[in-house]
C-alpha cells in the first residue's frame, strides 16, 4: 500500500555529498527552519530533497556523525548535480571515556532505564498544551488544525489510558487535500477487521495518539523501547539484526552535561534516531525515533519527545509525530501529517479534576464543526503567539481565502 511519489521534481534539489576521500553515505539533510522535510544520502552519496514551493528561501543543513555541519541556502543550489563537501570533526568527550569494551553502551543505557521511576512523574498532574497539525503534499501545505489542551495525567507507572485530555479551544482551516472517501472507508473496514489486542491499541483520536507516543510514559509496557526488557532490542538488536550505537557529542545545559547517543542499523548510525541523556541523573531529555518502511528510506514515521525538569521530575515539553497521511490512493512520503504539542506549566497541587464527560474519547475524530471558534482567545493568548505559524505556511494555506474566514466557516454555529 505504500507507494513512493513520482512527478514531484519541481521543488527539489539533488546532488552528491563527499569528504576528502570518497562519497559519504547516510548523511542526514534537512531544512533548517522546517526539519520535517529531510532526506538521506544513499550508498553512493547521492541525495534528493523535496520541499514545498513556499519554503524555497529556507536553508538546508547537511549533518553526519564525525563531520562538521554544513549550512547552504536553497536559493544558491541548482536543481541537480550539486556537490557538497564535508570536513572531518574531532569529537571530545570530557566526562565519558569511550573504551573498547563492548559493554559501555549497555551500562550507560541500563542506568537510563533503571532511573526512569525516579526521574518522571509519580503522582497526578495537570499540563496546558498547544496542539498543532500541519499537513503537506510536498508541493504545498494543505491543512491546519490547532487546539489548546488541558492534560490530566497520573503516575508514569500507571496505564496511560488513565490520562484525560480536554480541548479548551479549537480551530481548523479548509482541507485542500484530494480526499478519497471511498478509500478511507476501505481503510476503516480493514482496520476493524483486524483482531482486537487490548485497550492499548492505537486510538483514532490524533491528539490522544500523539500523547501516547511518549515512550517514557508507556515504559511500563514490555513492548516499549524504554522498558527494562524492551530497550535491549531497541538499542542493541540481535546477532541476526544488530543495532549500532555511537556517542556523538555533548553539550552543557544549566551546568549539566548532556550526552547524545545515535543508534541504528547502519555502522556508524546515521543520526535520525538518537537519545539525549543528562549524565547527572541519567534522565532522558530528548529522544527521536525514525522507523523506515522501505529500503530506500523514503517512507518513514518519526517520533520526537523532549522533556524539561519541573521540581524534581521531568515532564514532556514537546511531542512530535510525523506520519504518512492516508487520505487517498496516492500514498507516499509527499503526503504527511506533522502533529506537534508544546506543553506549558505543570501543576501538581490543588488540581480540579477534569470531568469524564469533558474528555476526548479515543475513537473520536476531530470534526471542525463540533467546536466553536473563539477569535479573541487566539488573538490575545501569549502562549499561542510564542509558537506562531511560519509565514510561508500561512501564505500557502491562504491561497484561496484568509485563514480567519476559514476558521469561522469551519466552526460550530
Amino acid at each position: 500500500m505504500l507507494i513512493a511519489q513520482s512527478g514531484m521534481d519541481k521543488n527539489q534539489v539533488s546532488g552528491i555529498v563527499k569528504d576528502e576521500v570518497s562519497v559519504v553515505p547516510n548523511v542526514y539533510i534537512f531544512l533548517k527552519n522546517h526539519p520535517d522535510f529531510n532526506s538521506l544520502t544513499d550508498s553512493k552519496g547521492a541525495f534528493k530533497l523535496r520541499f514545498p514551493e513556499v519554503l524555497k528561501n529556507d536553508t538546508i543543513i547537511v549533518s553526519h556523525v564525525g563531520y562538521l555541519k554544513v549550512e547552504i541556502p536553497l536559493e544558491s543550489l541548482r536543481e541537480s548535480s550539486n556537490a557538497i563537501n564535508l570536513k572531518n570533526r574531532t569529537i571530545e568527550l570530557k566526562e565519558i571515556t569511550v573504551r573498547p569494551e563492548e559493554n559501555l553502551p549497555v551500562e550507560f543505557l541500563q542506568k537510563v532505564i533503571q532511573n526512569i521511576p525516579n526521574n518522571y512523574p509519580e503522582k497526578r498532574h495537570h499540563m496546558t498544551g498547544l496542539y498543532r497539525k500541519v499537513s503537506t503534499n510536498y508541493e504545498e501545505f494543505t491543512h491546519l488544525v490547532e487546539a489548546q489542551l488541558l492534560v490530566e495525567d497520573i503516575a508514569y507507572n500507571k496505564d496511560v489510558t488513565g490520562a484525560k485530555i480536554k480541548i479548551q479551544n479549537f480551530r481548523a482551516s479548509d482541507d485542500f487535500a484530494e480526499i478519497d472517501s471511498t478509500y478511507l472507508l476501505f481503510l476503516r473496514k480493514f482496520r476493524d477487521s483486524q483482531p482486537f489486542t487490548g485497550y492499548n491499541v492505537v486510538p483514532d483520536n490524533p491528539i490522544i495518539q500523539l500523547y501516547e507516543n511518549n515512550f517514557i510514559r508507556k515504559n511500563y509496557l514490555e513492548s516499549s523501547p524504554l522498558n527494562v526488557k524492551g530497550y535491549s532490542d531497541e538499542f542493541f538488536g540481535s546477532i541476526e539484526n544488530p543495532v549500532y550505537q555511537e556517542f556523538i557529542g555533548y553539550e552543557i545545559l544549566d551546568k549539566d552535561t548532556i550526552y547524545t547517543i545515535a543508534y541504528g542499523t547502519t555502522d556508524p548510525p546515521i543520526g535520525t534516531s538518537y537519545i539525549k541523556v543528562n549524565s547527572r541523573d541519567f534522565a532522558v531529555i530528548e529522544y527521536q525515533v525514525t522507523r523506515y518502511m522501505d529500503a530506500e528510506r523514503e517512507l518513514y514515521e518519526q517520533f520526537l519527545m523532549k522533556y524539561k525538569k519541573f521540581g524534581e521530575k521531568y515532564y514532556p515539553e514537546k511531542l512530535v509525530h510525523k506520519v504518512i497521511r492516508f487520505v487517498n490512493r496516492d500514498i507516499g512520503a509527499h503526503q504527511m501529517d506533522i502533529h506537534t504539542v508544546w506543553f506549558d506549566e505543570v501543576k501538581t497541587e490543588k488540581l480540579k479534576r477534569i470531568p469524564f464527560k469533558e474528555t476526548l474519547k479515543r475513537d473520536r475524530l476531530l470534526e471542525p464543526n463540533h467546536f466553536k471558534y473563539e477569535q479573541d482567545f487566539w488573538e490575545n493568548n501569549a502562549w499561542i503567539n510564542s509558537h506562531a505559524l511560519d509565514t510561508a505556511i500561512i501564505r500557502s494555506l491562504e491561497r484561496y481565502r484568509s485563514l480567519e474566514e476559514q476558521f469561522k466557516s469551519n466552526a460550530k454555529d
